[in-house]
């Protein structure tokens, strides 16, 4: 299960759940007040000699 990161609309305190992609908002633990899903910063990158090197994708596109 993914760890998802929710923030009170209330009370602005933050939270981090984990639980199912579709599960719903949890009420928040301060104030019982509703919770919203955060977009967060992530550690994936792309490099080596595969998608960074030849532009993967591009490289097969009809041009016009």
């Amino acid at each position: 299960m993914p760890l998802f990161e929710f923030k009170c609309v209330d009370c602005g305190a933050f939270h981090e759940v984990l639980q199912r992609w579709n599960d719903d908002a949890p009420d928040c633990r301060r104030c019982d007040g509703l919770m919203v899903k955060q977009v967060s910063a992530t550690n994936f990158k792309l490099n080596g000699s595969g998608w960074a090197r030849d532009n993967y994708g591009l490289a097969n596109k009809p041009t016009d």
